[in-house]
C-alpha cells in the first residue's frame, strides 16, 4: 500500500515538473482553439473594426478568423464561408502590399 502511495506521489511530482518546464509561446498564447462557435452570416463592412487571422498550428487544427465589431463584441467567423475566404484573401493581399513599401 505504501509503495502505491509513494509511486503516485512521485508520478504526480514528475508530471508537475514537466508541465512547469513547458513555457507558452508568448503572452496570450492558448494551447487550444479560441473559437468554439463560428458565425457564417455576412457582417457588414461598417460593423467590422478589426479582423485577426490565427493560422492553424499546434494549438488548433483550423485557421481561426476573429472579428472585432464596432459594438465592442468579438466573434469568430467561419473561414470556410465564401465571404470570409474573400476577406482573408483581401487581408493577405493588403499585407503583401504593405511589405513591399
Amino acid at each position: 500500500m505504501n509503495v502505491l502511495l509513494m509511486l503516485s506521489v512521485v508520478f504526480g511530482v514528475s508530471i508537475t515538473l514537466v508541465a512547469g518546464a513547458v513555457q507558452p509561446l508568448g503572452a496570450g498564447y492558448n494551447s487550444r482553439c479560441v473559437c468554439l462557435k463560428l458565425e457564417s452570416r455576412v457582417i457588414p463592412q461598417d460593423n467590422l473594426r478589426r479582423v485577426v487571422i490565427l493560422p492553424r498550428g499546434p494549438h488548433c487544427k483550423t485557421t481561426e478568423v476573429i472579428a472585432g465589431l464596432t459594438s465592442g463584441e468579438r466573434i469568430c467567423l467561419n473561414p470556410r464561408t465564401h465571404w470570409v475566404k474573400k476577406l482573408i484573401m483581401f487581408i493577405e493581399k493588403k499585407k503583401q502590399e504593405n511589405n513591399k513599401l
